[in-house]
């Protein structure tokens, strides 16, 4: 029996945090279910063992890209008139990734046996994220699924907008930095070979600075696997290291105190962190449930610790804006907004104008790090290959004037 730390909602939205031993994460969650809590995270809890395991692939939640469109094709079919249990067969159907047509089959399978939608997507909890269950609830018990459903499915596809702007910003300058690697590892492996006989042969004493690149083409040559397999270690290690929730909250706290990596990841995280809660909200869903919701997407641990916070001085009376502010993680701005949206109620309209400025900022900060990342990586390169080559040059030099 392994055991597990989970985090899960009380039906009174407070944040529930513990350990259990079980079989597996499903019965875990099951578990958690029967006890009316609504799970966010369940994980195994790291042994003291020596070994490592290696996670190739994410078995959480579906991608964000499928999840949108399984959303808009099931609002589609239940607005053309179609029964639930129908769509959702046709759904399993059209399904083009196999992991979603499985999630879809086994929300039938409940929905057919008297379990509501909501219910069927909570026991498929590592397919249908919390807060995406949250508002299918909502909209069930609102008598508006198809229209929750449509939302939902729009705020999805401009999530996963937001998150592919990101990823593609950073290929190149990922791309750039591997073909820089690849040179420098062809000039110390085939390169400098060339010129070792000749360095021999004139029996002079070289200059440190060729003896140190020699050194360092002999060590790559000579030591290429050990190199590689300290690389795989220590992502072996890091991977480990992060599942530990203590470590994992230090390091996005270093993150967030980083100069650029600051800007870019908090801008991206209240960005989300608005969205998700403007549309929790405005699908029904009680606010203090929402912000605890909202809390567990959000990436960085030291912004989810923060909004924890604020969900339980919120439930005291608080509002939101004021703990917001003094969370010191959320910009004037954002929380001015949010004030404003309080005091007019239309909290949900303000959340989505923040949501919109921070995702243009996220845009803006990802262009000036290319800025500085991109010429940096090539004359930090070019740098290093040109002292090797004049290392080497400088060798020849000291050959010829011994020579004459």
């Amino acid at each position: 029996m392994a055991r597990f730390v989970y985090r899960a909602l009380s039906a009174t939205g407070d944040v529930v945090k513990g350990e259990v031993e079980g079989p597996d994460a499903a019965s875990v969650i099951d578990r958690l279910h029967a006890q009316a809590l609504l799970p966010i995270e369940a994980t195994e809890k790291p042994t003291q063992s020596p070994g490592f395991t290696l996670r190739l692939g994410s078995s959480r939640s579906l991608p964000g890209r499928e999840l949108a469109l399984f959303s808009q094709q099931l609002a589609r079919l239940l607005k053309a008139g179609l029964p639930l249990d129908r769509a959702l067969e046709i759904l399993a159907t059209l399904a083009r990734d196999r992991r979603v047509g499985q999630a879809v089959r086994r929300v039938l399978e409940r929905v057919r046996d008297g379990a509501s939608l909501a219910e069927a997507m909570a026991a498929q909890e590592r397919a249908f994220p919390p807060a995406y269950v949250s508002m299918v609830r909502a909209g069930e018990a609102g008598g508006a699924l198809q229209g929750v459903l449509a939302r939902v499915a729009d705020f999805l596809v401009r999530s996963e907008a937001i998150r592919q702007k990101v990823v593609s910003a950073l290929i190149y300058p990922a791309i750039l930095t591997v073909v820089a690697a690849g040179s420098v590892a062809l000039v110390l492996i085939v390169v400098l070979p060339q010129f070792q006989p000749l360095f021999e042969e004139a029996g002079a004493r070289l200059p440190t600075s060729t003896r140190i690149v020699m050194a360092a083409g002999d060590i790559v040559r000579g030591y290429w696997w050990t190199i590689l397999l300290g690389l795989a270690m220590t992502i072996l290690l890091w991977q480990r290291l992060m599942r530990q929730p203590a470590i994992a909250t230090r390091r996005d706290r270093i993150v967030l105190r980083l100069p650029i990596m600051r800007e870019l990841v908090s801008k991206f995280e209240i960005g989300r962190f608005s969205r998700t809660l403007g549309v929790l909200l405005a699908n029904g869903v009680p606010a203090p449930r929402a912000l605890a919701l909202c809390g567990a997407t959000v990436g960085n641990r030291a912004i989810a610790d923060a909004i924890e916070d604020v969900a339980t001085r919120f439930k005291e009376g608080e509002g939101l804006s004021e703990p917001l502010a003094r969370t010191g993680r959320f910009p004037s701005l954002s929380t001015q907004l949010i004030r404003i949206g309080e005091e007019t109620g239309r909290l949900e309209e303000m959340l989505e104008e923040v949501a919109e400025i921070y995702d243009q900022e996220v845009q803006r900060a990802l262009e000036r790090l290319l800025a500085l990342l991109v010429p940096g990586i090539t004359i930090s390169m070019g740098v290093l290959i040109a002292t090797i080559i004049a290392s080497v040059l400088t060798a020849m030099i000291s050959i010829n004037d011994l020579a004459v």
